[in-house]
């Protein structure tokens, strides 16, 4: 029994106070006012750099900040901030995303997952990274659990071929958007290697599937952009998209997913979205869950600032709003906009025209925050059995009953039919099939019959599927690959299918230190530094296996990659629950050791002290050490023959660099390298300790 997450705190009442404007409490925000929550006096924010991206978080209630230029280089750190007390804090996770810039605007908070959700943006392009760790770690989405502080390499379907750039997802400056209504991260458009993009990406973290839908024949489609608004509205169930970067289109771009179809719309007013010297207006956009609005908040340049509109869309109307003070000037890829709907306050992160991190406050009209909320069904969780659904849920107070609807097929085509009423919490659906995935939803019944909302909103969904499995661990010896993974959680999964794909994989012996090119070190062999493809996946058991465990009696010295000497080969699982229903996929993991976890840095006298966790494989000899030297791109291995401890000291003296640690297997693999550490660099004050990354 899985819960989708409840609702309750995100839409809540306006209880907590965010932060204060001159001793006001948040609850007595100013209307159609700006208001400047970060920096505090004695509450500095720390430099993080421009072009990073951020959301609030409404269950723990933290601003989550991830990336941008972390000086001249791009970035890996992730930051929390408290706007109650403004107390930003550098957090450590074991791992994380390769560095990466121009993703403002681009991640967004998975409010039915409970997840951060990370696109991709630009990587490689100013030093200091290694392009084996970037290009082995990278993938479409990386989720960030901000409670468990851990993030996830998800990976997701669909695979094959990952060369096709203009059909990946992301670039530089792609712009994101969450759908409440199908519960999916949305990533739209951005600049790749093969120039501008105009494609639409839907993640279901659920499953972990990445869907890409394709125009239409003979339909009207946005043309291709970065850096545009977009925001979903939830109440008229669209997608929105305005203005660009560069571009010079004014229209409103409406996106219907059941249809997939576009519609642009002529608007007059409309915010302005002309390019002037260099850039357009740079939108971003975020929806007013409270007033059902869409907010947007346009650059004009350093010196003019903001402007600040909302979207009715149901009336299709721009309003310019000229707030009593807008943010302050800042850079131009520098804005994230984000809603609390507990609060009725729009949030927005800025760099400043001086370079200091910003972050505002805005309230469009007085609301009762609960509005959204008010009789909502919370918690509602579906346990399998061999032949039904059962549903569960909290109680919601006052309810006279409940309406249990269910629907099939993809996350934005399911309906709302109804399959039954329940007096209680809880209702058992016995006409479903097995091996058949439905989706449920709940709403409450208030009120007397025929009173105008006497029907509460819907519940998030609840699902036949399970949850994804965690990636496995593979460990590799001569004649077998032996898989391992935690077991699932929920309490109907039975057992799990273990599916296996060959790999080409991307071969380096020496690379050329530069932008955009493989800055590896001379290995003397070929080392695997990417995946240039992978699939088809064969199921490899006859039932579902019960224990989390199972070996593949394969050897990689047979049928080995070109060049290489081994074969290699992906692993993912799919967890199978008493009505014969498989989840999704877990993250892949490859026949190369994974990145060693939990690399932590400190300073002593001259020397780079370095500790990180035991690899989770069964046989690893041993550990490599690498470090940057000879300027921003050089990569040196510092370590002879690999160490068998999980610490090592190094005189680094009083230069700025970074290392990185990589596993070696029983077959002499090198793996993925791990995030990397800085020495010589950290963020004082806002960590506790001198242990640092």
């Amino acid at each position: 029994m899985v819960s989708r997450g409840a609702i309750g705190i995100i839409l809540g009442l306006m209880a907590c106070n965010v932060g204060a404007e001159n001793g006001v409490p948040v609850a007595e925000h100013p209307l159609n006012k700006w208001v400047i929550m970060s920096p505090k006096e004695g509450k500095p924010s720390p430099h993080f750099g421009w072009e990073g991206s951020a959301a609030w978080d409404p269950f723990s209630r933290l601003w989550i900040h991830h990336a941008g230029h972390d000086g001249n280089p791009q970035g890996f750190v992730t930051f929390t901030c408290d706007l109650t007390t403004g107390d930003w804090r550098q957090r450590f996770p074991q791992t994380s995303p390769p560095g990466v810039c121009c993703v403002d605007g681009a991640n967004v908070f998975d409010i039915a997952n409970r997840y951060f959700v990370r696109f991709p943006g630009g990587s490689l392009g100013h030093g200091y990274q290694w392009s084996r760790g970037v290009k082995l770690k990278e993938s479409p989405v990386w989720l960030y659990d901000v409670s468990a502080n851990r993030w996830m390499n998800m990976r997701p379907a669909p695979y094959g071929d990952f060369k096709n750039s203009r059909d990946k997802i992301g670039g530089l400056n792609p712009s994101g958007a969450y759908d409440t209504v199908h519960e999916l991260a949305i990533s739209f458009g951005g600049i790749g290697s093969a120039g501008g993009k105009n494609n639409v990406h839907l993640y279901d973290a659920w499953s972990n599937t990445l869907y890409q839908p394709k125009p239409a024949k003979n339909q009207p489609w946005p043309s291709e952009r970065d850096g545009c608004g977009l925001a979903y509205d939830s109440a008229n169930d669209k997608l929105v998209l305005f203005g660009g970067q560069y571009t010079n289109d004014e229209k409103t771009w409406v996106y219907d997913l059941r249809m997939n179809q576009w519609e642009a719309l002529d608007l007059d007013p409309h915010p302005p979205a002309k390019k002037g010297k260099t850039y357009s207006t740079i939108p971003k956009m975020t929806y007013d869950a409270v007033n059902q609005v869409i907010l947007c908040i346009v650059w004009l340049d350093e010196e003019r600032g903001h402007e600040t509109w909302v979207l009715n869309l149901k009336d299709r109307q721009w309003i310019k709003m000229n707030p009593q003070a807008e943010p302050a000037p800042s850079k131009s890829r520098t804005r994230n906009l984000d809603f609390s709907a507990a609060d009725n306050l729009a949030i927005m992160e800025t760099w400043s025209v001086k370079s200091e991190p910003q972050i505002w406050t805005y309230r469009y009209a007085a609301g009762p925050a609960e509005k959204a909320a008010a009789n909502r069904v919370e918690g509602l969780m579906v346990e399998t059995t061999e032949k039904s659904a059962k549903l569960a849920w909290k109680p919601v107070a006052g309810a006279r009953g409940y309406v249990v609807q269910r629907g099939e097929g993809l996350p934005w085509e399911v309906g709302a039919i109804k399959v039954g009423d329940s007096s209680g919490p809880a209702f058992e659906d016995a006409s479903v099939a097995r091996g058949k995935v439905y989706t449920y939803i709940v709403k409450a019944i208030v009120g007397d019959t025929g009173q105008e909302g006497s029907v509460g909103p819907a519940s998030f969904r609840a699902r036949t599927d399970p949850r994804i499995p965690a990636m496995p661990v593979v460990s590799v010896a001569r004649d077998r690959v032996e898989l391992t993974w935690p077991k699932h959680p929920a309490g109907d999964v039975v057992g799990y299918n273990v599916y296996r794909a060959g790999v080409v994989p991307r071969l380096v012996t020496k690379g050329t230190p530069g932008a955009w090119k493989d800055n590896d070190p001379d290995y003397g062999r070929p080392y695997v530094v990417g995946v240039e493809s992978i699939g088809p996946f064969a199921k490899l058991n006859d039932k579902p296996i019960a224990q989390a465990a199972f070996t593949d009696p394969i050897k990689l010295t047979e049928n080995p990659a070109a060049d290489y000497g081994l074969a290699v080969y992906a692993y993912i699982v799919r967890a199978v629950n008493r009505l014969g229903v498989e989840s999704g996929p877990s993250p892949y993991a490859l026949t190369i050791p994974g990145e060693p976890v939990n690399l932590l840095c400190r300073e002593a006298g001259g020397s780079a002290e370095l500790k990180w966790d035991a690899s989770a494989e069964q046989g690893i000899s041993g550990y490599h050490v690498y470090k940057l030297e000879g300027g921003v791109w050089g990569i040196k291995r510092i370590t002879d023959r690999p160490i068998q401890t999980t610490t090592f000291k190094h005189n680094a003296g009083k230069e700025t660099t970074r290392y990185w640690i990589t596993a070696v297997d029983a077959l002499g693999q090198e793996g993925q390298p791990s995030s990397p550490a800085w020495y010589g660099k950290a963020y004082k004050g806002f960590f506790e300790g001198d242990w640092h990354q």
